[in-house]
């Protein structure tokens, strides 16, 4: 799955967006992102928010918002990925 992070450089006073593609491990759905789990994450987990229709990763220590969830991104990443 390709994953989204931001990092800020100073001198530029600017936001960098990079995508990573890892492994992820997809944990249960919750409701709302208040109710992401604040222990015993693993890196790479990701859980589905439901209100919000959004993705998020745990990364680095926190939760990564990946945005609105599109089943027909998953599907496309699988058959790109059984074509190469």
């Amino acid at each position: 799955m390709i994953i989204y992070t931001r990092t800020f450089n100073a001198s530029l006073g600017q936001f960098k967006q990079s995508a990573v593609e890892m492994e992820v491990t997809w944990r249960s759905s919750i409701d709302t992102a208040a109710n992401l789990p604040t222990s015993d994450n693993v890196e790479q987990d990701v859980r589905y928010v439901i209100d919000s229709n959004h993705l998020y990763v745990y990364l680095n220590g926190a939760w990564l918002d990946q945005g609105a969830f599109d089943v027909m991104d998953i599907v496309e990443e699988r058959l790109m990925q059984g074509l190469s």
